[in-house]
């Protein structure tokens, strides 16, 4: 479905990301596996790579300008287009607002923000030349209804929505989509390290966590990667071209707004 495709998936060392990197990969595309740890993005891209896929490693810190701006002439250099844009990377703290450090504002909304605007910026400029290409902004369903403890978090992916929204309407006369998702509750290593700092908030085992959070999910299943990933593949495919501007829920149905 993508073998002539360029995708770049921001933060597609781990979680969310590397399930849809690998998606991608399957897929046929040429993949830029990209986090802030070297180390990680090759283990990734050899993982890729092993399984027959392509995959292309571009370490750096989304959050700051020159380095994505270096990410994207690397990009170009090697293949010479960037098709599809998948900005995922993301940090979440657990924390009361009261609590929160100017520190944990900042660097959430350094990587939650700055980063899809930086990336989308760069990507944007490419994508115009050619009038073709689809930006996917990961967003949350904490993008759409607040929660106590993630007051910086859902300040950011709502943020998201709404930079999804204006930068469709910018760019669509340009035949370039954009569009975002907002998971639910996903089985990741970042939930793991979210349950141990609300097992030592809320004094319940993670166990308890874990079955009260299953509750919520109407169709009793944690999300995987792979759901996401799925949503993901369909809108940068040719059968979502006249879908853009939308912030759409994979949530097993717990988010319905």
């Amino acid at each position: 479905m993508f073998s002539d495709k360029i995708v770049l998936v921001t933060g597609s060392t781990r979680g969310i990301g590397r399930g849809i990197a690998l998606a991608f990969a399957r897929e046929g595309a040429s993949v830029v596996i990209n986090g802030t740890r070297e180390n990680l993005c090759r283990k990734v891209a050899e993982e890729i790579m092993s399984a027959g896929g392509r995959a292309f490693e571009a370490p750096g810190d989304i959050s700051d300008a020159l380095t994505v701006h270096q990410i994207f002439q690397k990009i170009l250099e090697k293949f010479g287009k960037i098709d599809i844009l998948v900005n995922n990377a993301g940090i979440i703290y657990v924390v009361d607002c009261i609590d929160t450090t100017d520190e944990q504002w900042d660097r959430t909304m350094a990587v939650n923000c700055r980063g899809v605007f930086l990336c989308s910026r760069e990507a944007a400029g490419y994508m115009m030349m050619k009038k073709s290409g689809k930006i996917i902004n990961v967003s949350s369903q904490l993008g759409k209804t607040g929660e106590a403890r993630y007051t910086h978090y859902c300040a950011s992916k709502f943020a998201v929505i709404g930079f999804t929204q204006a930068l469709a309407k910018e760019l669509a006369i340009n035949g370039i989509t954009v569009n975002a998702i907002c998971p639910g509750i996903v089985d990741t290593d970042m939930m793991d390290e979210e349950l141990k700092i609300l097992k030592r908030l809320t004094g319940k085992a993670t166990e308890v966590l874990r079955k009260d959070f299953l509750k919520m999910i109407p169709l009793g299943r944690y999300e995987a990667p792979d759901d996401v990933a799925d949503l993901v593949l369909f809108l940068a495919s040719d059968k979502a071209s006249y879908i853009t501007g939308q912030a759409i829920n994979v949530t097993g149905g717990f988010e319905m707004h």
